[in-house]
């Protein structure tokens, strides 16, 4: 999906972001597939796996490929959606239920990125390590939440504006996600 001139200057700065926050996702994802060929590799071949394999990636390289992909993935509408109905009903209405939707997930994500950070500046200042072989230090885990929260959080602020701006004028101001072939067929029988 491309940045439109609908997303201003603010949303072209956090598609720029998000881009880059993608990017360490995806390195975190191939990270976790050579982690887990050598480890397996280790193991069979030389009988020596590698002890702390399984504390790296479920520490750390599962939770950046996660969090630091949630925006990203919202701003492509790759999130799961139930989307059956949303393209029969009155524009205004569908307009104001999706703004209405993205101002409550905005709320949550802030919540789940205030709380990390809790955690985060516990953790910093306390020290605080993993029980693994590697002791670790656990405050990347919660530095890469709130990150990911929060990011996603401001995609769902923009995205909240733009469908009560488009709700209140009647203007198509927000990004939809296209309709399902099946929808466009139907739609094609019906003319």
């Amino acid at each position: 999906m491309t940045v439109t001139g609908k997303d201003g200057s603010f949303g072209r700065a956090l598609s720029g972001i998000e881009r880059i926050l993608v990017l360490l996702s995806g390195f975190a994802l191939g990270t976790i597939m050579l982690v887990v060929v050598t480890d397996v590799s280790m193991r069979y071949l030389f009988r020596q796996p590698l002890s702390w394999s399984y504390d790296l990636i479920g520490s750390y390289l599962m939770v950046g490929a996660f969090f630091l992909a949630l925006s990203d993935t919202m701003k492509q509408h790759g999130h799961i959606a139930i989307d059956m109905f949303v393209y029969k009903l009155p524009r205004r209405f569908m307009h104001g239920s999706q703004g209405l939707g993205y101002l409550l997930a905005t709320l949550i994500l802030l919540v789940i990125a205030q709380q990390a950070g809790h955690r985060l500046i516990a953790a910093w200042s306390g020290g605080d390590l993993i029980s693994a072989t590697v002791p670790w230090p656990t405050w990347p885990s919660y530095l890469m939440v709130v990150i990911g929260a929060g990011v996603i959080a401001l995609r769902c602020l923009i995205r909240t504006v733009q469908h009560m701006l488009s709700c209140w004028n009647g203007q198509p101001l927000a990004d939809m996600p296209v309709p399902h072939e099946t929808d466009l067929h139907d739609k094609d029988q019906a003319l």
